[in-house]
């Protein structure tokens, strides 16, 4: 029988066993690389189920947040605190965690990001379970919000004490205008206020482009001539239904305590 080229050489002890076995030393590196590999993998693979392991939540917890209870005292009481325990270590009133579990508040960013740094949670673990028409009631809300916003941006850009700069005026009114678009196509009741802001928005323009090539008129005039379009009501304001609806969303949490 042919010996193999990588076969390794035994040696017998005095018994007559193997005792060693010599290798090429191009085959013992391959081993060794081998091996370390082998323990790399190993140790990956223990690290990745105790990261399984402690993302997994307790039934009970997934139950109650499933049906309605705020997250925020469903691990309060999983980690054994009190409310007067949490709110402390929170650095917030007892009576602010109490509207905060309750539902009379949705706590500010800063707020429910320290409730999470003291129950060793994520952020994402005290978000209330939202049925699918409350989403969409939401996330309707932020782009009524988004579009008042640049509305209130343009009108600061235009009367307010900075610089004034036709480029900015005229990137804001193409983001509102966007904006206004979408809202426009997806809701009724909101059209009459929208088709305003777009007109707006379309004299605007107009206006920004005859500041920008008319050399003779100063973009003071076209100021003064922009004024009159953001004073407009017509142009700032929804309807009284729509902006009892346009109401902050706790995603957009970012008021002081």
């Amino acid at each position: 029988m042919t010996k193999k080229k990588d076969s390794p050489q035994i040696i017998q002890g005095p018994d007559g066993a193997p005792a060693y076995a010599v290798l090429p030393i191009d085959e013992y590196k391959r081993l060794k690389q081998l091996a370390a590999d082998a323990e790399d993998l190993r140790a990956a693979r223990s690290a990745l189920e105790e990261n399984f392991r402690a993302d997994l939540v307790p039934a009970h917890i997934v139950h109650r947040i499933a049906r309605g209870e705020n997250p925020v005292r469903v691990w309060r009481e999983h980690r054994g605190h009190k409310a007067v325990e949490l709110a402390r270590a929170a650095g917030i009133s007892p009576a602010y965690l109490s509207e905060i579990e309750t539902g009379k508040k949705d706590g500010t960013f800063r707020t429910m990001t320290a409730i999470a740094a003291c129950l060793d949670v994520s952020l994402d673990d005290l978000a209330p379970v939202m049925d699918e028409d409350e989403r969409a009631e939401r996330e309707h809300a932020q782009r009524i919000n988004r579009v008042r916003a640049q509305i209130r941006l343009i009108e600061q850009l235009v009367t307010g004490s900075v610089d004034f700069s036709t480029g900015a005026v005229r990137q804001a009114a193409e983001s509102l205008a966007g904006e206004a678009q979408q809202l426009m196509d997806e809701d009724e009741e909101l059209r009459p206020w929208l088709g305003e802001v777009l007109r707006g928005v379309d004299e605007i323009r107009a206006l920004i482009e005859k500041a920008e090539g008319n050399i003779i008129e100063t973009a003071q005039n076209a100021r003064l001539d922009l004024e009159r379009v953001v004073a407009l009501d017509s142009f700032k304001q929804p309807p009284k239904a729509a902006q009892r609806r346009a109401v902050p969303a706790p995603a957009q949490m970012n008021a002081a305590e």
